[in-house]
């Protein structure tokens, strides 16, 4: 059936840049007539070097096998706010085949300033099911699971089962704690992302690395900086751009990853360093 599929499609595509692009609505009807899923088309396209016209912009960046790579790659995204909301509009539109949505919370008033996915029509919603929703308007074809809990000792075991890798998106380090020692037992990277006013910072925790919260132990302060600082809505939009970068990097095999550095950024005074931990 999906060399019938192939075929069909094929017949439809067009060149561009050298590339073979199959039309975006082509893919929806022939998804709807064979009743297959748009991934498994598009997965199908990919290995046959044929290009889904919703990624022919990715394909200069990340090529035919890289997207190939996020199309079948699963990301948990704990933390469905600010640095959350963020990272799942860009690895949404990148084409990360699977993201694990995880957030326990609803929308308040307050988050307007800074969330994406929060609007005044999702105020009082769960987290979790408003960014699934955003996730399959953004792109129908890729898989989002929304999870409406709170990751703890309880949860993170099964929240982290099978996935790739990690985005740390919280905003408290009891949590945090659990989802570092999860990822490090199961040998998950995590992307780490902290902000507060106009300083943020992020690292790319890899598999076996101790993690930033390590050394502290029980004297780690639940909250950060920002609970004094605030929230405003650059810093998070900036910081999450980042770490979406370095999940991408981490699934495509880049070298140059932020493993053995923090990067620390003062928007204020336009001041990025990398520190040695």
């Amino acid at each position: 059936m999906m060399t019938d599929i192939i075929e069909k499609l094929k017949a439809e595509s067009y060149r561009k840049n050298d590339n073979v692009v199959i039309p975006f609505e082509s893919i929806k009807i022939i998804s709807e007539e064979y009743k297959t899923p748009v991934k498994s088309i598009e997965i199908e396209l990919l290995e046959n070097g044929l290009i889904p016209e919703r990624y022919e912009r990715n394909i200069g960046t990340y090529g035919i096998s890289g997207q190939l790579i996020l199309l079948k790659s699963k990301i948990l995204i704990v933390g469905c706010g600010g640095l959350g909301g963020w990272n799942i509009e860009i690895l949404a539109r990148a084409g990360i085949g699977y993201l694990r949505l995880v957030d326990g919370d609803r929308f308040e008033p307050h988050n307007l300033n800074r969330q994406i996915i929060a609007t005044e029509n999702d105020l009082y919603k769960p987290k979790a099911l408003v960014a699934a929703k955003r996730v399959k308007n953004i792109n129908s074809g890729i898989e989002a699971e929304a999870c409406s809990c709170m990751l703890d000792e309880s949860t993170a075991q099964g929240l982290v089962d099978g996935m790739d890798l990690a985005i740390d998106a919280l905003d408290n380090n009891r949590s945090r704690f659990h989802l570092f020692q999860v990822c490090k037992e199961k040998g998950i990277p995590v992307v780490h992302g902290a902000i507060g006013g106009f300083v943020g910072q992020l690292k790319v925790v890899m598999p076996g690395e101790s993690h930033p919260l390590e050394a502290l132990g029980n004297d780690a302060p639940d909250k950060g900086i920002e609970v004094k600082l605030g929230n405003p809505p650059q810093t998070p939009a900036l910081i999450a751009t980042l770490q979406a970068n370095e999940a991408i990097k981490l699934l495509l095999k880049k070298e140059e990853l932020l493993t053995d550095h923090l990067l620390w950024i003062d928007l204020e005074h336009n001041e990025w360093m990398r520190l040695k931990l």
